[in-house]
Order: structure tokens, then sequence, then C-alpha cells
């Protein structure tokens, strides 16, 4: 019998991909299909078993137009492959989606990272005033889109409410435990000079300046304490307000902005530190999604502080694997950091707790299995020659 043959495609994300990538190809490739992945060229270094994947790389580009253009770019490339069934990633890419549907009369799954609108809200790019116009026309383009297209993959249980009348399945964000070598021996920190860290794109709204704000008042009682980001900055109006902070504070020594690196460095950077954070706002694209880092930090046998938005502080107080405060409390942040950083035994009990609960409940084995049958639903109810729409 042949292998059913998927298509993945983004004109956004890079080839390797932590949830487009690391954990849905490799898991329909695992599973049996014939997978290709269509997206930004990444200069991270192919996972081991990669070679399983056919990959097409997209040159980057900042440029919005040259985004726009590479829709249809999209579109014509997707046109081009022989597949049996199509999965996009990108909410630009969703007119290209229904597009192919009925062109190609073959099966689209659409899978949705994050609250679109809600994120819409929060484009430094758009003008403010603009900004629920937009978010409005995305939910029309939606409506007018989504009846063509055949499933859906959310990645987090708060963007059913939108989807309830479509088929589709819940994928949550949980790290693979395939990676991160769990089995190895955890390392007791860096007494000498302890380490917090952030890993992910990074912007006000996610906690930029409550780190840097953290880390200056803490060298004053733990000299030596340091804060490393591990991703790029969201925008460079953001990056420039930050070094300043940093000029102003003194933190060059303190500080430190990797840029972007490969999943497996964010792993390493995560196994050198002390406590991980995510001390996102509260904002509405925030408050009811998972995020991915505080279960990598978790997995890798970490503590984590983490804004107390009632899901997190569920999770974190349930497994005993941190603190959850309010992000925009300084003091909070400092008094939990501080506790933290103070008692290597707790940075251990706690690390050691997180990690069990992700072992046992937060990791993506059962999340994959859902990804697998939501694509072979798909496939079984549009049959192998797909009738007119």
């Amino acid at each position: 019998m042949t292998a059913p043959r998927v298509c993945v495609l983004s004109s956004v994300h890079l080839l390797y991909d932590v949830r487009m990538f690391q954990a849905e190809a490799r898991t329909l490739a695992a599973a049996g299909f014939a997978v290709t992945v269509l997206a930004i060229e990444d200069p991270s270094p192919p996972p081991a078993d990669a070679e399983a994947i056919r990959t097409v790389g997209l040159p980057h580009s900042r440029n919005r137009l040259v985004r726009f253009v590479r829709t249809f770019q999209i579109l014509r490339r997707a046109l081009a492959e022989p597949a049996d069934i199509y999965a996009f990633h990108d909410p630009e890419l969703l007119p290209a989606a229904a597009l192919l549907r009925i062109l190609r009369r073959k099966p689209v799954i659409f899978d949705v990272h994050e609250d679109v609108p809600a994120s819409i809200r929060n484009r430094d790019y758009i003008i403010p005033l603009l900004r629920p116009l937009v978010a409005a026309a995305y939910r029309l383009l939606e409506r007018i889109c989504l009846p063509v297209i055949d499933g859906l993959s959310l990645a987090d249980h708060a963007y059913a409410r939108y989807y309830r009348s479509r088929p589709h399945a819940v994928i949550l964000n949980y790290p693979l435990l395939t990676y991160g070598d769990l089995y190895r021996p955890l390392s007791t920190g860096n007494s000498d000079r302890p380490l917090l860290v952030y890993t992910g794109s990074v912007t006000r709204l996610r906690g930029l300046f409550e780190m840097l704000e953290a880390v200056d008042r803490l060298r004053r009682q733990i000299p030596g304490v340091r804060l490393r980001i591990v991703g790029p900055v969201g925008n460079a109006q953001e990056e420039a307000e930050a070094q300043q902070f940093i000029r102003d504070r003194d933190l060059s020594s303190a500080v430190e902005f990797t840029g972007l690196v490969s999943h497996q460095e964010v792993h390493e950077h995560i196994r050198e530190a002390d406590v991980g954070l995510a001390l996102l706002h509260p904002d509405p694209n925030y408050l009811r999604s998972l995020p991915t880092k505080m279960f990598e930090y978790m997995m890798m046998g970490r503590p984590v502080v983490v804004s107390d938005f009632p899901l997190w502080k569920e999770i974190v107080e349930d497994a005993g694997g941190g603190y959850a405060v309010d992000p925009l409390d300084a003091d909070a942040v400092e008094t939990a950091l501080k506790e933290l950083l103070s008692d290597a035994e707790a940075r251990r009990y706690m690390g050691e707790a997180g990690r069990q609960a992700v072992m046992e409940r937060y990791n993506w084995q059962g999340e994959g299995a859902k990804l697998v049958e939501i694509y072979r639903e798909v496939l079984a109810a549009t049959g192998s020659a797909m009738t007119d729409l």
C-alpha cells in the first residue's frame, strides 16, 4: 500500500520549527506518512531523523510585501506537489488553502497556532485604530474560507470556542520526550553566577522589561546573577529601548541576548540555567494559552517563575514545579526569584517535580496520537478520489 502523502506549508515558520516540523511532521512520518515540508530556510542543523522528511526551503524576508507575494508562491508550489493531504500553518495562507482545496480537490488541514484576532490587536506594524477592523476582517476571511477546509488542528483548548462548528482536534504544544536527553543526570546549577533563562521571541508584552527589572534588583542581593534571553527581540524599537535600559542600569555584564538559535541549543541554554522565566503580560492572546517554554523548562528539570494566569498557576502549583506570580508586580517577581536562587535544595526539588509532571502528563506522546488520528479521519472522510465540492 502506498504511503499517504502529506505536504506541510508555511510562509513564516522556519523549516525545523518546533510544532510544525519537530513535533507534527516527524510524528506523521513515524506513523507511515510520506511528508514534505515547504517553509523558510532554516540555519539550524536538521534533526537526526530529518532525512525521513523531504524539505523545500524558501528564502528569508522581513518585508511584509514580499511575504504577501509569497502567499501566491506557496499556492503555486502546493499546486505542483502531488500530495494526498495538505496542511497550512499560517493565517495569512488561509485564502491559498481554500483555493488549493478547490483547485486540487484534495483535503486540507489548517493548523491554528494562536488566537489570531487577539494577536492582531498587538501587532505594532498595524495602526492602533485599525487593529479592531483588521481583526474583524480576519474573522470574516475565516467565515469565507473555512467551509472548504476539511479539518483544523488547534494548538490550545482556548481556540476551540471559535471553531465549534468545524471539524477540529486540539493538539497541545507539549514537549517531545525524545528531545533534551532527559535521562542524563541534571547539573547542580550555577552557584557562582546564578543564571535566569527565557526562551523564544521576546517583546514588551512577553515580559522583556519585567525580566530586566528583576535582574537589576537581584544583583544587589545576589552578586553575579545573570539573565539570558534565548531568541530574537520582537521589533527594533523595543530592542533599542531594552539596550538603553541596560546602559542606564549598567547591566551589560548581567544580560545576554543570544538571538535566534537552533532548538537543540535552546535546550542547552535551559540546561545551563537555574530558573526558567515566562513573565508574559495578562494579554487576551496569552491568558488562555499554554506556554511551550514553561513545559520545556520543566522537562529539563528547571524550576519556573511564570505569570499567575489561572491555567498556568494550576499546572505549576499542581506539579510543585515553581512559582506563579503577578508579572507586573516587581516585588513579587523579585521575592520568588530570590527564594529560588538562595535555596539550591528547593531548586532541585521543584525541578525534579516539574520534570516528573512532564514525563507523566504534559508531553507530546498523546498529542501526537491525536494528530495522526485527525489526518487519518480527514483522509477517510474525503476518500482517495475527491468528489466535487
